[in-house]
């Protein structure tokens, strides 16, 4: 890469508080990197020692295009827009701070960026949480092309049902995230931000290799459920309603496998803040609007509690009730 010459990635590293983790994810990285892929850090205004890590590390490495910088504490969300605008590489990517990718990640990935076929490219991950797995010495590169051509956008609905919008298992053509940008102040802007991208182009290609180690890390956002969690995934769903309302059978068809995954995580969390299915009133409203998208798209059962919240709300109160008045009675006995 030369002065005239834009990298051809640019790999993005929100980093806050994760002075624990931050220097194995570094390590990773730059034991495998080229000259023509830069690296963005942007420590979120850090309390721990963070910064220091990273400054440490990045005084002992020769890679000259890596930029670090600092900014008070803005949110995930508004650090990956932080990233976003100073990339320069023709394509981004994202790596999570606690995070580590495959010794193999540069040679599979960079070979497809430079031959410049695709918009997007996804591929497999693997959660572990104190060592990631061992790999082998070498590694069979499985490039599968999404088949618009034969099934048009139905090739998605594998991807849908899983509903899996990591943004880190996948690499974007920058000038497809034209005009996009992370919402503000959220904490789940993988699902508000992903699955849309899938809509914007039909070269898209799927690696069946594993190139990403995702911490299973007990302070992550997944383990430390807040109530705006919930208005997150709210926000998620009326935007993919606001986008499907007048789209096809096969684009509502998709759309309702997102709609109903965020209408689970919801439940979840609802119960572990509430300790039953509670749900504001207009979030009733969301969920009703979604059921006409969703109905015969899904289970049944599924359908009936999307449709009529109240009633998975009263029987979820009830029952918590009994367990509540269960336990009490047993530890009066």
């Amino acid at each position: 890469m030369t002065k005239s010459t834009p990298p051809v990635l640019s790999i993005i590293i929100p980093c806050f508080n994760a002075g624990e983790f931050i220097l194995p994810c570094l390590q990773s990285l730059f034991a495998q990197l080229e000259s023509d892929i830069e690296v963005i850090i942007i420590d979120d205004g850090s309390t721990d020692n963070s910064v220091s890590v990273i400054e440490n590390f990045l005084q002992a490495q020769q890679h000259q295009a890596v930029r670090f910088l600092q900014q008070k504490n803005c949110g995930i969300a508004d650090t990956r827009n932080t990233g976003l605008q100073q990339a320069q590489g023709k394509f981004v990517t994202f790596i999570d701070a606690d995070d580590i990718i495959s010794r193999h990640y540069i040679a599979v990935i960079r070979p497809l960026l430079l031959a410049d076929n695709d918009d997007l490219i996804d591929f497999n991950y693997q959660r572990f949480e104190h060592q990631p797995p061992d790999e082998t010495e070498k590694v069979d590169v499985k490039p599968i092309t999404y088949d618009f051509q034969t099934l048009g956008v139905d090739c998605l609905e594998p991807l849908f049902q899983k509903s899996m919008w990591h943004l880190w298992n996948r690499v974007y053509r920058r000038a497809l995230l034209s005009g996009e940008s992370f919402a503000s102040g959220r904490r789940y802007e993988d699902v508000i931000f992903t699955p849309f991208l899938y809509f914007r182009t039909d070269k898209i290609t799927h690696l069946d290799n594993t190139l990403y180690f995702y911490r299973d890390n007990k302070s992550g956002i997944t383990r430390n459920v807040r109530k705006s969690d919930i208005d997150d995934l709210t926000f998620a769903m009326q935007k993919m309603l606001a986008w499907a309302k007048d789209k096809d059978n096969s684009r509502q068809r998709l759309a309702s496998y997102m709609l109903m995954d965020c209408f689970k995580e919801i439940k979840s969390m609802s119960k572990i803040i509430y300790g039953y299915y509670y749900y504001e009133r207009s979030a009733i409203t969301l969920f009703r609007a979604a059921a006409i998208i969703c109905k015969g798209n899904c289970r049944t059962k599924k359908y009936l509690q999307l449709r009529f919240p109240q009633v998975d709300t009263l029987f979820s109160y009830l029952k918590s009730r009994f367990r509540k008045c269960k336990s009490e009675t047993h530890q009066r006995a």
